[in-house]
């Protein structure tokens, strides 16, 4: 019992030491940072000047991850392609897996197939409904993505929303060079 109280005198005392020093980050989260629990409001830190998120920029400098945008986002196109020419061009280009892409009674496969990020629904001729992890290079760097689209007949064409968010929370990028390469990607797909 001795021991526990000391461990934790030890851990109020080092968070307690942390304010108006410097911090500690592990994944681009300040791991010495916290709020009350109780009002929310920051405990050891001044959120003006040490910010709860960095991240490092393609050189290596540390920046801060406020100025980066949105971790996840979307994007919506029209396009003249029709919906079911759509599916077969974004399936593969963005790395969405169908049935066939696993191997069936295999056990690795169907837990696979369960996982919340996968999804494949299809309606040929109308509705394409896709789920599933994918990568992304943003600044020379490889990014894990939960990636979810709706390929939607319109017209004689098809109208596509593309929605896009970190498979790890403590990841943190460029929100914004994340969603041009991510753009580029489906329109070079639809073209």
């Amino acid at each position: 019992m001795k021991w526990k109280v000391g461990v934790g005198v030890a851990v109020l005392a080092s968070l307690v030491g942390c304010a108006g020093q410097d911090h500690y980050y592990s994944s681009g989260v300040c791991v010495t940072c916290f709020n009350n629990p109780i009002t929310g409001e920051p405990g050891n830190y001044d959120p003006n000047e040490t910010p709860q998120k960095v991240a490092a920029n393609a050189q290596g400098e540390v920046v801060d991850a406020s100025s980066l945008g949105s971790q996840s986002g979307s994007i919506d196109i029209e396009t003249p392609v029709d919906v079911d020419t759509a599916y077969a061009r974004i399936k593969p280009a963005m790395g969405f897996r169908s049935t066939d892409d696993f191997e069936k009674g295999n056990t690795m496969s169907d837990w696979r197939m369960g996982d919340a990020a996968w999804k494949h629904q299809t309606t040929p001729g109308v509705f394409y409904d896709l789920g599933d992890y994918g990568r992304a290079t943003v600044g020379g760097v490889q990014y894990s993505i939960v990636q979810r689209v709706q390929i939607q007949k319109s017209g004689a064409g098809s109208r596509i929303h593309y929605s896009w968010a970190p498979a790890n929370p403590r990841t943190v990028y460029d929100g914004d060079a994340m969603e041009s390469a991510l753009m580029q990607r489906l329109r070079a797909a639809l073209d």
